[in-house]
């Protein structure tokens, strides 16, 4: 089993995102003790691929800085509200 499946099943298994959002330094350590590879180099690569194939989803806060929650199902369809459909005019 690659890495990436691993740090996927262990996420899915231990039910990560109902912890919410949280710090890359977070998910830093939890992919280093799945793996027992504690370069950060190599760590920091596999976040980056599964933020891209949306299995952590990204929110900047307000100190510019990002929070990531894990997303067990990245191929589910997004939500996307239009601001305009709930702004109401009498013309």
């Amino acid at each position: 089993m690659n890495a990436k499946n691993s740090v996927i099943n262990y996420c899915k298994f231990k039910n990560i995102h109902t912890r919410g959002f949280l710090k890359y330094g977070y998910f830093k350590r939890i992919i280093g003790y799945i793996l027992d590879y504690y370069n950060d180099y190599f760590i920091r690569k596999i976040f980056l691929q599964l933020v891209e194939e949306e299995y952590f989803i990204k929110k900047k806060n307000a100190k510019k800085s990002y929070l990531y929650q894990f997303n067990s199902n990245p191929k589910s369809p997004k939500i996307y509200h239009d601001p305009n459909r709930f702004i109401i005019t009498w013309d």
